[in-house]
């Protein structure tokens, strides 16, 4: 007579067999020592925000591996409500689950070739956050040689004790007009543009800065809606020729408004509109005009304001950009 519990395992066979006969699955249970079930690790975030980055080097939405990286760490601090330096300090981790899809449809759209700005909803300029998005052209860093210099018209203006009245023509997003006020306390800054939608950003950023007072929008074209006499004008106006622009990158081409970049057969038939404006609008004692230009094209855009100006004691400087170029055209009288 066999002794109780002599074969252990009999019972457990004879349950297998009949499970077997009958079609059902065997009961799975642990695994032997030595057989258990590999679990491949989850991919660190930093390593599946590279092959991000690849992906976009691969179609051309980022220019080198460095800016690759940038963006898609920014994609993914907008999906997962990260900064930067947070993004960057859970590299090592996996990817937040609840995160990691948004962030694929945002990439998505970059590799389309949208703005990065218009996806992330904002734009860093002159050190303001501006929301961007359709409608309106993205603020360049370039154009902060433009504000700079503003800033320095303003303060050593005439009026500078009392108030200098600006005017930023064209004003798309309002980062220009809000730099200067927010940074100018002694400027009354209106700021012009003829499309509805640019100036909907433009009172979005005016609100968020908090400049509502400070800062006055109105819709029209450069400087016809303006009644006050003006002390300063800026502008920052589209001046890429035709020719150029169906060269230009995809990202600028198709998503950002053509009205905003393109300046015609030559580039410069925007300044001849708004030159032609100015002796009407301008002071006569003191003032001064600050453009924003292409490259190659500041002495063609002094001629234009000279010429329409008429003004022999007019004094013309230039300011170049990080890169060297020609970037602003500043024409002063009577300071």
């Amino acid at each position: 007579m066999r002794p109780r519990g002599a074969y252990p395992n009999a019972r457990a066979g004879v349950v297998a067999e009949r499970r077997r006969r009958h079609g059902h699955p065997p009961v799975r249970g642990a695994s032997a020592p030595g057989h258990e079930r590999q679990v491949t690790p989850e991919r660190p975030l930093r390593e599946r925000l590279r092959e991000a980055g690849e992906r976009l080097l691969a179609v051309h939405a980022a220019d080198d591996v460095d800016e690759a990286r940038l963006e898609a760490e920014l994609l993914y601090g907008r999906a997962s409500g990260l900064r930067r330096e947070q993004v960057i300090a859970a590299g090592a981790a996996p990817p937040a689950t609840d995160a990691w899809p948004t962030f694929e449809a945002l990439l998505t759209r970059r590799l389309g070739h949208e703005p990065l700005a218009y996806i992330l909803g904002q734009r860093e300029f002159y050190g303001l956050t501006f929301q961007v998005g359709p409608g309106c052209l993205v603020p360049r860093p370039e154009t902060e040689t433009l504000v700079e210099a503003a800033l320095t018209a303003i303060r050593e203006h005439p009026r500078s004790g009392r108030l200098v009245r600006v005017a930023d023509a064209g004003t798309g997003s309002g980062a220009i007009a809000l730099s200067v006020a927010r940074h100018a306390s002694a400027a009354k800054v209106f700021a012009t543009d003829i499309a509805a939608d640019a100036l909907q950003w433009a009172g979005r950023n005016r609100k968020q800065l908090g400049l509502t007072d400070r800062v006055v929008l109105l819709a029209g074209d450069l400087l016809e809606p303006l009644t006050e006499p003006l002390d300063i004008v800026l502008a920052n106006l589209p001046y890429i020729p035709t020719e150029d622009f169906e060269g230009l990158p995809e990202v600028i081409r198709i998503s950002e408004p053509r009205i905003a970049v393109e300046g015609g057969e030559t580039g410069l038939e925007p300044f001849h509109g708004l030159a032609a404006q100015l002796p009407e609008h301008l002071v006569d004692d003191a003032f001064a005009v600050l453009l924003e230009v292409g490259a190659g094209q500041a002495g063609f855009v002094e001629d234009i304001v000279l010429a329409a100006l008429g003004r022999p004691d007019a004094r013309v400087t230039t300011h170049r950009d990080l890169r060297g170029i020609r970037r602003v055209v500043e024409v002063r009288v009577g300071f």
